[in-house]
């Protein structure tokens, strides 16, 4: 026995205390699968958080694309496919919003970001595909090629940004204007996140091997 590994007590001055258990960290964020039924049972809860401020966004990025490849056809063609984007933007893209600020927090992230920034961007742009094929717009196919590049890369961003609290409505919102101000500064650093990813792993690679650690096999080899 080690000299002071035990505590005296009142009652027995010779109780040794019970070594601390080791607790594995819990995370606190919420399961993806969780929320997600959550929002399945109470769909109303996504409707009134419906995201004004990511259909409006869509509409300023999106709706002139469809402007530009019908306006070979006339004013009126044009006006009318900006029309169509319109209310396509006003239903889907709000409600888009709100599901993505439902599930924002949600874990795994792999699994949150395949849903958010793959699945439902490619439902949607399905959508408006047939939508506008319905209507007839004309150059259809390079509009919705772009459409969908930039819907996939606004979806990354949207998340990214509302994460860090910018275009959220209901109680977790902000001012319109406090997050037109905060958006240039986070789109650089949207921007800026592979780089960085990289640079991270590049120089955790070489310290790795200035250290040996990467070597450490060839060296047992030989």
């Amino acid at each position: 026995m080690k000299p002071g590994s035990y505590t005296f007590h009142k009652t027995n001055p010779m109780i040794r205390d019970p070594a601390p258990l080791a607790t594995d960290p819990v995370s606190t964020r919420p399961q993806f699968v969780s929320l997600l039924l959550r929002m399945l049972r109470r769909p109303q809860q996504v409707l009134l958080l419906w995201n004004w401020k990511s259909a409006l966004l869509s509409l300023l990025f999106r709706g002139p694309i469809f402007f530009v490849a019908a306006v070979h056809r006339g004013w009126q063609a044009a006006l009318a496919a900006l029309l169509v984007e319109l209310i396509f933007c006003a239903l889907t893209a709000g409600f888009y919003g709100a599901v993505m600020q439902t599930l924002k927090d949600a874990e795994p992230r792999w699994l949150t970001g395949v849903l958010l920034s793959v699945v439902m961007p490619v439902i949607i742009q399905l959508l408006e595909y047939l939508l506008h094929w319905f209507r007839g717009t004309p150059h259809l196919r390079v509009a919705a090629i772009v459409s969908l590049i930039l819907g996939a890369f606004s979806a990354l961003f949207n998340w990214y940004a509302m994460l860090r609290g910018t275009l959220l409505v209901g109680g977790e919102g902000s001012g319109f204007g406090r997050d037109l101000y905060r958006l240039p500064l986070l789109f650089l650093k949207f921007l800026a996140v592979l780089p960085v990813s990289v640079a991270r792993a590049t120089k955790s690679y070489f310290s790795r091997v200035d250290r040996g650690i990467v070597c450490t096999d060839l060296l047992d080899e030989q």
